[in-house]
């Protein structure tokens, strides 16, 4: 199969990459088959940053070569995807963006979940509030992956909320004995 893909080129903290279309087996700095432009993200100057040959990616595209994510990334900021190719990318672009939005209720669901290490219950049995907030984090882990940032979002209150649940109930066993203790 034929990629297109970047070959790094250019010193160390001043890259340059070339684009080619190469056998996807070949390494990196391998050979490519036909050089199709290049890319200096460091230039300074817009028109010195890319340079491409339209013609012959789109005959490369046509004949069935797959770009590498980057280049798929350069090729549709500059137009050249197919139709289909180009609303592919679109797609995974916007569960990217989704998954994105949806961190913050993972990283809610995993603070929960770090607490519980150190963590003493006392006398209460506190396995069904830990299960109650491992299965909220494992749903905002899924939320995340899915691009589902309502879902990771409610599976983070969820895991804060198994946790508010089990304080209160460590609460009620610590204030029960003193009451008795008081009669």
């Amino acid at each position: 199969m034929v990629r297109i893909r970047m070959q790094r080129l250019g010193r160390r903290h001043r890259p340059f990459y070339r684009i080619g279309a190469t056998d996807a087996r070949e390494p990196r700095s391998g050979t490519f088959i036909e050089q199709l432009g290049w890319y200096d993200p460091v230039a300074k100057d817009d028109a010195k940053k890319l340079s491409l040959k339209p013609d012959r990616i789109k005959h490369w595209l046509e004949h069935g070569a797959q770009p590498s994510d980057t280049v798929k990334d350069i090729l549709a900021q500059q137009d050249l995807l197919p139709a289909k190719m180009r609303g592919e990318w679109e797609a995974e672009r916007e569960v990217s963006r989704r998954r994105v939005e949806a961190k913050p209720g993972l990283k809610q669901a995993q603070e929960v979940v770090a607490s519980l290490v150190k963590f003493d219950s006392g006398d209460v049995d506190a396995a069904p509030y830990k299960k109650r907030i491992n299965d909220a984090h494992k749903a905002a882990m899924r939320g995340v992956s899915k691009g589902d940032v309502e879902g990771a979002k409610k599976a983070g209150e969820a895991a804060v909320a198994a946790k508010a649940d089990l304080d209160k109930a460590i609460e009620d066993s610590k204030a029960k004995p003193e009451e008795a203790a008081g009669e």
